[in-house]
């Protein structure tokens, strides 16, 4: 086949979204003609609709070279540079395709977008009022400006004088958003995609709105259009993995991270996620290189540290692991997982270096005397018995709601297992206590059991709740509902798995759930010269003769208990006990 004959028919595919076909002739071509800038040209653009924006750039310097004063060239070269993040030099290449073509509108019009993202809005309109000189009707620029002065109602003026442009409502729905009114924001980006139907940058937008909205059926159908528009999205790529990730399909989420870091390596999202998934997969030595090279992307974000913090913890190596977290507190000091994450690092340190770990935990709190969980933590490494302290027990929860049961299935966790085993079947109402994401739930669900859950953990309710198993579910703490609703439940059993640890002094909870069977756990007090203590892992642990005499004061006369292994905590048994009494 002839030279002219291969390029139509390669321009006829590059038509057609075939790309690499496309690209496999212009590189056929390539080989017998090195030097033509065209070639180079198209196999520029090839790369820059793939989203490879850096192969893009090499290719349009090597056109610019042979053909320097052709403005095409500098103009997608800018484009490429604009997408990958390089303002300075895209500026540069934008303003030498306008030395060659004053009137290229598209080169001030993308001038404007990227002053508009340095936030020099002044500069952005001049940009855009430039390409507005060129062509008055242009409506692109029109719609920016509108949208950089927040003017919803030029915009919905403007859409409303060009029903069939799909620009004015695209820029309406960004407004909307950026406004959080996320539902308008949807109904423009509806409309824009009924005007522009097949649009990558439009379906992304909608995309992101399903998602913001709640949808994620349509969202996910939406990214899988994008990919079939574009196998080379990133965006489409890294939701669809994101998808896979939330309902365990780890394979196939890491195919399309890896494809998407493949195309932009240094994608934030991309990397950041990826980790989160090995990390859930307790893949940690690949998790935190994925997190490195997040930290690399965007040392501000408090989270990376944060979750750097959770591996290096998790790989024994606290006193690196509360660096990060420091480092994270330092930027956001009211985001209450940080808290939570130091304060078990430290106890994880106590066991290694007491000292160390106790002189860290008081420079904590000279520095934030107002943290609940450092002054609790600094509590238990004194041995101090301060009062229940419900605030704590309520935080703590609604940030380890998510990971809970993760992290208690790598500790050997089972006393709800236990339970079920000592009391049997439980015909009637059960009232769990402190049910939080609902273990004991699912230990005793059974016909004829109706499960009753108190917590007073949001977060824990939520987590409950999505096993369907609980009749109800009770945002309350525990001494207020045994003293106020409990008797109108008349349960068979009350239960309470690994939840007397968090509240110290027992007599009122005890008082208020006679006569009602129990059956709970407790952390084993081998000192016992007190009653309960608190300590330095920040539980309680109880005198298991100040539970038994609690129960027989309480009238219950049949009273058993049961040693068991709790947990295990830095390689060492937690020592507990099971009552049962009735």
């Amino acid at each position: 086949m002839g030279y002219n004959l291969l390029f139509q028919q390669a321009l006829g595919f590059h038509e057609q979204g075939r790309l690499n076909e496309a690209e496999n002739i212009y590189r056929q071509i390539l080989e017998t003609a090195p030097n033509n800038p065209d070639i180079l040209n198209l196999l520029g653009l090839i790369a820059q609709q793939k989203g490879l924006h850096a192969q893009a750039v090499d290719y349009f310097y090597q056109a610019i070279r042979l053909a320097p004063g052709h403005a095409p060239f500098h103009f997608n070269l800018a484009l490429s540079l604009e997408n990958d993040n390089k303002p300075a030099e895209a500026l540069q290449s934008y303003q030498d395709a306008l030395r060659l073509n004053p009137e290229l509108k598209e080169a001030y019009d993308n001038m404007g977008d990227i002053f508009s993202s340095l936030n020099q809005t002044d500069k952005a309109e001049e940009m855009y009022n430039q390409a507005l000189r060129i062509d008055p009707d242009y409506l692109l620029p029109q719609a920016k400006m509108a949208y950089l002065r927040k003017d919803i109602s030029k915009l919905e003026q403007s859409a409303r004088q060009h029903p069939q442009e799909a620009v004015f409502p695209y820029y309406l729905s960004l407004l909307y958003r950026q406004q959080n009114k996320n539902r308008e924001a949807l109904a423009c980006a509806r409309r824009a995609d009924d005007l522009a139907p097949g649009s990558e940058e439009l379906l992304t937008l909608l995309g992101e709105l399903l998602i913001i909205t709640g949808d994620h059926t349509e969202a996910k159908q939406v990214y899988e259009q994008i990919l079939r528009l574009n196998p080379h999205s990133p965006a489409a790529l890294i939701n669809l993995a994101n998808f896979a990730t939330n309902t365990d399909d780890f394979a196939t989420a890491e195919k399309y991270y890896k494809q998407a870091l493949d195309i932009r390596p240094g994608d934030l999202d991309a990397h950041f996620n990826y980790a989160n998934m090995l990390y859930h997969q307790n893949r940690l030595p690949e998790a935190l290189e994925e997190y490195r090279s997040a930290v690399v992307i965007a040392p501000e974000r408090f989270e990376i540290s944060n979750n750097l913090g959770l591996i290096q913890k998790d790989l024994g190596e606290y006193e690196e692991a509360l660096g990060l977290f420091f480092n994270a507190f330092l930027k956001e000091p009211d985001k209450e997982e940080i808290s939570v994450n130091i304060a078990e690092t430290l106890t994880l340190l106590h066991y290694q270096d007491k000292e160390k770990a106790e002189k860290i935990a008081a420079n904590w709190l000279e520095k934030a005397p107002d943290n609940v969980f450092a002054r609790h933590l600094n509590a238990a490494f004194k041995g101090d018995n301060c009062e229940n302290n419900q605030i704590f027990a309520q935080k703590l929860f609604d940030n380890f709601a998510d990971t809970y049961e993760m992290v208690l299935g790598r500790i050997g966790y089972d006393t709800p297992r236990k339970l079920r085993d000592l009391t049997g079947h439980v015909e009637g109402t059960l009232v769990d206590l402190g049910c939080g994401t609902g273990l004991v739930g699912m230990a005793y669900q059974a016909a004829g059991t109706r499960l009753v859950g108190v917590d007073i953990s949001e977060k824990s309710l939520d987590q409950a709740r999505n096993k369907g198993i609980y009749r109800e579910l009770i945002a309350d703490d525990l001494l207020h509902f045994c003293q106020t609703r409990l008797h109108d439940y008349r349960p068979a059993l009350i239960t309470a798995a690994d939840v007397f640890c968090y509240l110290g002094r027992l007599d009122e909870l005890i008082a208020a759930c006679k006569p009602y069977k129990l059956a709970f756990s407790v952390e084993l007090l081998k000192d016992g010269s007190a009653d309960w203590k608190l300590a330095p892992t920040g539980r309680w642990q109880h005198n298991p003769d100040y539970i038994a005499r609690l129960l027989k004061q309480n009238g219950y006369t049949i009273v058993n208990q049961y040693p068991l292994i709790l947990r295990q905590e830095c390689g060492q048994d937690v020592e507990g006990l099971i009552f049962t009494a009735a």
